[in-house]
């Protein structure tokens, strides 16, 4: 296990390599480090890889497919694509981090070859315009995050709206989905929504100022926990949510008014939930 995390070294160097029984390696947040060495590729056995926050980083190393032990990564690049650098071949991730990389336009159409990850974090990358086509395929994925990505728009995501019915097929789904942050979003990306109907426990959605009233909810009959912050033009709720325990809504006005205890129009559709937050008024399952 070696820590070097926030430290000010600008070179990380080369006889890193020869650590072969190295498991864990935190480089987080040394903001002067400019570039890994291809050495690093040479730790077989590495699992844990950190090295997120590492902004002047200007490009993976080039032989990452041969890091086949990695079961976490993660990581901040200067890089506009992050294709060519063979993550497709970590058949080992569980987890993927991609985080602060403000040139990130694209991730790799070859992520549809990672066939492990269960979790998928997308932070921070202002300039990120689309989601790979092959996202779709990433069947163990459970726990999805995009957050503070300005430019990308889910809904407009290119090819997963006449891909739905694949995604229903193969079992897409999740457990839990969090979108925060992302003022192009103007309506629920369906191609998340749909494929995970009957799996999805803990939905969040936070400031999301675009999203409009005119989206279809699907029926998420497996929802239990729900939470909608500063989405100001959301109207509607998920229908047929019989198993919602916990309801927090701030900062929505319309939706607030429609959950209103007794008098909302959506109060019967979540009245069961035992415990209910609405613009920081706490409502229990007693007052229910």
């Amino acid at each position: 296990m070696l820590d070097l995390s926030e430290f000010t070294l600008q070179v990380l160097p080369k006889w890193i390599g020869y650590l072969k029984h190295l498991r864990f390696l935190d480089l987080s947040n040394c903001p002067n480090i400019k570039k890994l060495p291809n050495s690093l590729c040479e730790l077989y056995k590495l699992q844990t890889l950190n090295f997120h926050g590492c902004g002047q980083i200007e490009e993976l190393p080039k032989y990452m497919r041969y890091m086949v032990s990695l079961n976490f990564l993660s990581l901040t690049t200067q890089q506009q694509d992050l294709g060519g650098n063979g993550l497709q071949h970590l058949k080992s991730l569980q987890l993927l981090v991609i985080y602060g990389c403000p040139n990130l336009k694209y991730l790799f159409q070859e992520i549809q070859e990672l066939t492990s990850p269960n979790t998928l974090v997308i932070a921070a990358c202002k300039n990120l315009v689309s989601l790979p086509l092959g996202l779709e395929n990433l069947t163990a994925l459970q726990y999805l995050i995009i957050t503070d990505c300005e430019q990308l728009d889910l809904s407009r995501t290119q090819g997963f709206q006449e891909k739905i019915e694949k995604v229903e097929e193969d079992g897409f789904s999740l457990l839990s989905l969090g979108i925060v942050n992302l003022p192009k979003l103007g309506a629920l990306p369906q191609w998340l929504l749909r494929g995970s109907a009957n799996t999805l426990k803990n939905l969040t959605i936070a400031d999301c100022v675009n999203l409009t009233t005119s989206v279809e909810w699907h029926n998420l009959t497996s929802l239990e926990k729900l939470a909608i912050i500063h989405c100001p033009q959301l109207l509607s709720l998920p229908n047929n949510m019989q198993r919602l325990k916990q309801l927090k809504i701030e900062y929505c006005p319309l939706l607030s008014q429609r959950c209103q205890q007794g008098t909302g129009m959506d109060w019967l559709n979540i009245a069961h939930a035992s415990f209910i937050v609405l613009d920081g008024n706490a409502i229990s399952a007693n007052d229910n």
